[in-house]
């Protein structure tokens, strides 16, 4: 009982020591690359960030926490979570490349086509790790997460501002949130050391989907709650003002962290 205490205080402390040098990093990224693109620019990415935090959100589909709460789970319940994962993860891909052309005539920004398509390709890297984290997390190792994190923050980062100062503009930010991506898959399959079965348990689908499927409206509701003010900003004003209005939000993110972390 007592080591379980200890590895629970010591994952809820690593967990909060991730979101803070995490955040930290991006803020310091953040506050370079500011000085290298203009504030339309972030505003570019910022209009697509319901798009892609409700994709996101479909892609996870609960799964995550259905594992973790399972006390009898096997690889084939691992596997079929994943295998579910990486198909939603693809079949949104597709549909942001078949309804970028809309989103970039919803904002008026020709742009936001071929980002949208680029920048999708996340979601389906994302969708590689999904059950990863979720092994990781029913270990209580918050440290290998909080390392995966940073490494991944901290290449990205130098990565995003070399293109920002080479003049990619948008582009920087749209290479430096993909490479983020990869070098997680990389690092969280090298840290959880699990390999998926070549096979698919539609019984193991339902009892998972029973479970992750009352997570889902739950979570689609916050995630569009959280997200609709850079819809409404983007729309009805200029990339430059949601820009400035994303800057703002990230340096609250951060102050937040720190409350927290120093709470512990």
């Amino acid at each position: 009982m007592g080591d379980i205490k200890k590895d629970t205080i010591k994952g809820v402390k690593w967990s909060a020591v991730e979101k803070f040098s995490v955040q930290g990093v991006t803020f310091l990224v953040g506050l370079v690359m500011a000085r290298l693109l203009t504030p339309s620019d972030f505003g570019v990415i910022g209009m697509l960030s319901i798009f892609l935090a409700v994709s996101q959100t479909f892609i996870d589909s609960g799964f995550s926490n259905a594992l973790i709460r399972k006390i009898d789970r096997t690889d084939m319940d691992c596997s079929t979570a994943f295998y579910f994962n990486v198909v939603i993860g693809i079949t949104v891909y597709i549909l942001l490349c078949l309804f970028s052309p809309y989103i970039a005539d919803f904002y008026n920004m020709p742009i936001l086509k071929n980002v949208t398509r680029v920048l999708a390709l996340t979601l389906f890297l994302n969708s590689l790790t999904v059950v990863q984290v979720a092994i990781l997390t029913i270990k209580v190792d918050f440290k290998s997460q909080a390392r995966v994190s940073l490494a991944s923050s901290i290449v990205s980062g130098f990565i995003g501002i070399y293109l920002a100062y080479k003049g990619w503009g948008v582009w920087a930010l749209v290479y430096q949130q993909i490479l983020r991506s990869f070098i997680n898959v990389i690092l969280l399959w090298a840290s959880a050391k699990w390999i998926p079965l070549l096979a698919f348990s539609w019984v193991s689908f339902r009892d998972l989907f029973s479970y992750g499927s009352k997570l889902l409206l739950s979570g689609l509701l916050h995630t569009f709650y959280l997200n609709v003010t850079n819809l409404v900003i983007g729309k009805l004003y200029s990339p430059k003002d949601l820009g400035f209005f994303e800057r703002g939000q990230q340096l609250g993110k951060l102050r937040a962290v720190r409350l927290k972390t120093a709470c512990l």
